[in-house]
């Protein structure tokens, strides 16, 4: 009797352990956050593990149900009231299982996937939600552009990295991808004040774009240059100074030009994608005529490191080559460009300056006009005698434009054939007033 009562103390010490063990090796949900897009939110759950999850659909009320197994949570709701969630709201469902429920405005498509733990970011359920009754299209169309492009070079701006990929983090805390989007609207401000260069960017808010779609958006543009704008980072502390990029189709061209693409190239897998986009970011095929852009981007480089080091003060680092995926596959004169090191407590102090951003943006912007051959100061065009001129501004409209002159839309697309069918007026856009 006693040896029977040892086996079974034993077996339920035995049960007992492998509870706590499996309780040990839970995961655990240890944050919640979202971003917004101009055409869908991702929503991101930061989790200890990896995890099996299950993902259920309901339309009435419209709601994504996510159970995750063998995890625990503390319950917490994240109130979003934006164009495509409610509420986002963790709870512990049992002892072993969490769920993850997010409330829509409407039916809409989504897609969840799961990224394992990378470099300093955890293992992460990821929910990309697009926004409803917003088309995947683009802020102009194809017919617009070819307007545009009858009286002006048209440059895309690219600032790297981007919501859940903060790019590099200086000693203080500041983030590669706010710096360089404030330094890259700054940019597109200047371009946009005239009639002959019109600037677009990749991104113009604090979310991520995958390195392929800003390939694309390049080429949706038809951009006559492509300027992508970065922060660099070292692990020594003391390393200081500017660079610029290029592409080369054979490796890069030294050790620091390799490492820093390798940092730029991780974007994807920090950013988060569900998958790598074969065709665009992986290996490709250099015709001649992306050859002859890498010549005209070495010519591009050297004009804006001069200005950059001339205007900001910066220590010049040279111009590099290295296999950067965002500048694969565009055939026009494309640059990287390493504004200053995050990683230097001095250059960190610059860099959150309005003053050093705006010294930059303006290096970057002469440097453009001085490559395209054309004045870097502000050119108008001269209008009819007895009409009048008028700048196009922030939040302005054909109709709203026409209201203050009181005129006519029609009366002032008459004087204005580069207006196309759709009435869209950009920000920088010069319109002749009758």
């Amino acid at each position: 009797m006693r040896f029977m009562l040892t086996i079974i103390i034993s077996l339920i010490a035995f049960s007992s352990s492998l509870s706590s063990l499996s309780y040990a090796q839970q995961a655990e949900i240890t944050s919640v956050r979202y971003w917004t897009s101009p055409t869908n939110i991702r929503v991101v759950v930061d989790l200890t593990n990896e995890v099996s999850y299950q993902v259920k659909e309901s339309l009435l009320p419209p709601e994504i149900l996510i159970t995750i197994e063998n995890t625990r949570s503390n319950n917490q709701d994240l109130l979003a009231n934006n164009a495509a969630i409610r509420q986002i709201s963790i709870s512990q469902k049992d002892k072993n299982v969490s769920c993850v429920k997010i409330e829509l405005t409407k039916k809409t498509t989504f897609n969840v996937f799961q990224l394992k733990k990378y470099q300093s970011k955890p293992d992460r359920l990821v929910i990309d939600i697009n926004i409803p009754d917003v088309k995947k299209i683009l802020p102009i169309s194809q017919k617009e552009i070819e307007l545009i492009k009858k009286r002006s070079k048209i440059v895309v701006i690219d600032a790297g990295h981007g919501g859940e990929d903060p790019g590099a983090i200086g000693p203080g805390g500041l983030q590669e991808k706010d710096v360089v989007l404030n330094i890259a609207k700054k940019l597109a401000g200047y371009f946009n004040q005239r009639h002959d260069v019109k600037a677009f960017l990749t991104r113009d808010g604090d979310y991520f774009i995958p390195l392929g779609e800003r390939i694309k958006l390049c080429k949706h543009y038809d951009g006559d240059i492509f300027i992508s704008i970065h922060a660099n980072a070292s692990p020594k502390e003391n390393v200081r100074g500017s660079s610029v990029y290029v592409l080369s189709t054979e490796g890069a061209d030294n050790k620091a030009a390799q490492l820093v693409a390798q940092r730029e190239n991780m974007a994807d897998l920090i950013g988060g994608i569900a998958k790598i986009e074969n065709d665009v970011v992986a290996s490709i095929l250099v015709d001649l005529s992306q050859t002859q852009a890498i010549n005209e981007s070495l010519v591009l480089a050297k004009v804006t490191l001069d200005s950059m080091v001339s205007s900001c003060h910066t220590l010049s680092l040279g111009i590099g080559r290295a296999g950067f995926a965002v500048l694969k596959s565009i055939d026009v004169p494309s640059i990287l460009v390493e504004t200053a090191f995050i990683s230097n407590i001095e250059e960190e102090k610059l860099l959150a300056t309005d003053e050093f951003q705006e010294l930059m943006s303006r290096a970057i912007y002469e440097a453009t006009l001085k490559y395209l051959g054309v004045s870097s100061s502000v050119v108008s065009l001269v209008p009819p005698k007895g009409y009048k001129y008028h700048v196009v501004k922030k939040g302005e409209t054909l109709w709203s434009i026409a209201a203050l002159y009181d005129k006519s839309p029609q009366e002032i697309k008459g004087l204005n054939a580069d207006i196309p069918p759709s009435d869209v007026v950009f920000v920088g856009q010069e319109l002749i007033i009758p």
